[in-house]
């Protein structure tokens, strides 16, 4: 596809850990990107591409009821990839909020003639060491809104997928993607320092389980198997805006086809960063588990849109790379005098 015939990708969540390196990956292709955020974090936003000509924001204050026909305008794609963070409204509004949000954008795409729709799901603690594109969380609403914040999280993500696909069947002109990642880490976007400014936490996502390893009282893990280097998930997010078939699953389960076990990762900076051998955590708490990747068939991911099994990153990459790019902001927040300490509760 020729630069020229490049569609205006419209990226919500784009101040997020994963959207900000998908919209790093739109623009390094040559993509044109709008980038959507709110409040503060427009301008931050716009400060973290501002080397980029074809980069511009958009303020979305509410993604499920924002009128989205400014924003829309000339956009050729969209790429859901906001995520509701858990413990930011209490459950019943926050479990509607996320189907309702995830409806509205599509209604409101569909309204303004855009064709193509990809979105961010998600296979986080699925219960089994195997998943499909039919396979489920078993939790239910009442679950949701009666457990805690991480729960309802979960079923944020699969009802709201369950909405997006019942849109999809209802309008076939649209073409309408899911792509479902477990546990997501790797390096933070290149120009993440203007979108965090500060010691943020919460601004790390799923990532601050990596950041974790550098604190030696650390028992904070993922809980369950499978990851996924975020660099891969948003390169499989691009590639689904030009997919090699048209008769393309809707629902895409993506991980990586490497074991990811954190003993391993605490190794790996021990022997490859001796100088941050006095801050790791102890391997001995690190959950023992029967396995450590997930079963997932990855042939339907190369066959529709061409990301071959061998072109992932590897655990060791995605973690020496994470590490690295921590220390890098570590080094940037305290050149401007401010306190660095990496957190003891759980970034979820």
């Amino acid at each position: 596809m020729s630069t020229e015939s490049k569609p205006l990708v419209f990226v919500t969540g784009a101040a997020g850990f994963l959207g900000s390196q998908i919209v790093h990956q739109l623009l390094e292709a040559g993509y044109a990107v709008r980038g959507a955020a709110r409040g503060r974090k427009v301008a931050m936003l716009k400060k973290a591409f501002e080397k980029y000509p074809q980069f511009e924001t958009a303020e979305i204050t509410d993604i499920a009821t924002a009128d989205y026909s400014a924003a829309f305008e000339g956009v050729g794609a969209v790429i859901h990839a906001a995520a509701p963070l858990p413990g930011r409204a209490d459950s019943e509004t926050a479990l509607n909020g996320a189907i309702e949000g995830s409806l509205h954008i599509l209604r409101e795409a569909e309204k303004a003639g855009i064709k193509k729709f990809i979105a961010t799901g998600s296979m986080v603690t699925f219960p089994e060491n195997a998943y499909g594109p039919n396979d489920w969380v078993p939790v239910t609403k009442e679950q949701a809104v009666e457990g805690n914040a991480f729960v309802l999280y979960i079923a944020e993500k699969k009802f709201g997928e369950q909405a997006v696909l019942d849109f999809a069947d209802k309008h076939p002109e649209m073409d309408i993607t899911i792509f479902c990642p477990p546990w997501i880490f790797g390096p933070l976007v290149p120009g993440f320092e203007h979108i965090v400014p500060e010691p943020d936490f919460a601004a790390l996502s799923t990532d601050g389980f990596v950041y974790q390893l550098l604190r030696p009282d650390n028992a904070n893990y993922h809980y369950s198997p499978g990851v996924l280097d975020v660099r891969d998930v948003a390169r499989i997010h691009i590639a689904g805006l030009t997919p090699l078939t048209r008769d393309h699953p809707k629902r895409v389960p993506i991980v990586s086809p490497y074991p990811a076990d954190f003993r391993d990762a605490i190794k790996y900076i021990s022997d490859a960063r001796p100088e941050l051998r006095e801050r790791l955590a102890d391997p001995s708490k690190v959950p023992v588990w029967p396995s450590y990747k997930l079963d997932v068939d990855l042939a339907p991911v190369e066959k529709a849109f061409g990301i071959s099994l061998g072109s992932y990153k590897t655990w060791k990459e995605t973690i020496l790379d994470t590490i690295d790019r921590f220390i890098e902001l570590e080094s940037h927040w305290k050149s401007k005098g401010l306190k660095v300490e990496v957190p003891a509760a759980p970034p979820m």
